[in-house]
């Protein structure tokens, strides 16, 4: 070993470094730079009377990385106890433990742990390895149990992959209309549902199925009733029907507003809509009495809103 730098070469010779005697002994004995190299550093780090013939080479690379020259010396002659044999001896995995080095293949889950996080510090790794192993659903339930992964898998979660979260939780009809239940009593929510044509039109047609279930109810349940189907008995029953609609709905929404003082903007907007009820009523009225249904234009505006 010769001290840091090499030798220096004499004017106009070109330097002939360590590397280049031992890229030529590595050629000469078939071998590659890198593991002669290692062979160098552990002959130095152990002199020939400092050996163990017993313990592999391996052992005294790995051995060799301790600085202390005592400890090192007085290390490879008190070997550990191998569990598996039974016997005190140097392996490549009990000397790597004993510098702190993860054991080749690593033997405990902590070990492959160790191991697996090495070239998973890099975000992209780690994100296709949670990605592969997250696809077991042993590995799934073990995350989702731990409060912190769970909070973290939910935080990073864009609306898209939410909202696929929850579709995939409400497969089932009957929990699906349950969650839609709950989530329309949210007024956020339900402006935001019938902003959306498909949506609110599928809400209108549920009713309008809702009102012809409840008529055709009426019309079995109710004694005296023609059950002809023609178009004017079918106008009956589909009012009928949403009478009882109407009546069931208001009933649910009024004790709402048990100990609620609202506002001059919401006593208002009710006002109106109370309004159109009541000019609705009277028109039912006048075409249940007379068989006119025609509306002037005042209560046109008015149903409309305007």
């Amino acid at each position: 070993m010769q001290p840091v730098g090499g030798a220096h070469p004499a004017p106009g010779e070109e330097p002939f470094g360590v590397d280049v005697s031992l890229q030529i002994y590595a050629d000469d004995r078939g071998l590659s730079l890198s593991t002669v190299r290692c062979y160098r550093f552990a002959a130095h780090r152990r002199p020939e009377e400092e050996r163990r013939h017993a313990v592999s080479h391996k052992v005294h690379y790995i051995l060799a990385g301790i600085p202390d020259d005592q400890v090192r010396f007085e290390t490879i002659g008190a070997p550990p106890l191998d569990e598996r044999a039974r016997v005190r001896r140097w392996t490549t995995g009990l000397a790597k433990k004993h510098v702190g080095q993860l054991p080749d293949p690593p033997e405990t889950p902590a070990q492959m742990v160790a191991a697996i996080h090495r070239p998973a510090d890099d975000d992209e790794v780690a994100a296709q390895v949670a990605t592969d192993v997250l696809r077991r659903p042993a590995v799934a339930a073990n995350v989702v149990a731990d409060d912190t992964a769970r909070h973290m898998v939910n935080k990073a979660q864009t609306t898209q992959h939410k909202t696929e979260v929850v579709h995939d939780l409400i497969e089932d009809d009957a929990v699906a209309a349950q969650v839609a239940s709950d989530v329309l009593r949210r007024p956020e929510v339900a402006s935001r549902e019938v902003a959306d044509d498909t949506a609110r039109h599928a809400v209108n047609r549920a009713q309008t199925d809702r009102s012809r279930q409840q008529a055709d109810v009426f019309r079995r349940e109710t004694p005296g009733v023609d059950r002809s189907e023609d178009r004017a008995e079918q106008g009956f029953l589909d009012l009928i029907g949403a009478c009882h609609h109407f009546v069931a709905a208001y009933g649910k929404a009024v004790p709402q507003l048990r100990g609620r003082t609202l506002s001059g903007d919401e006593q208002a907007v009710l006002a109106q809509n109370v309004a159109r009820c009541r000019a609705t009523l009277d028109w039912i009225g006048t075409a249940a009495e007379t068989g006119e249904v025609d509306i002037d234009d005042e209560l046109a505006r008015l149903l409309r809103g305007e």
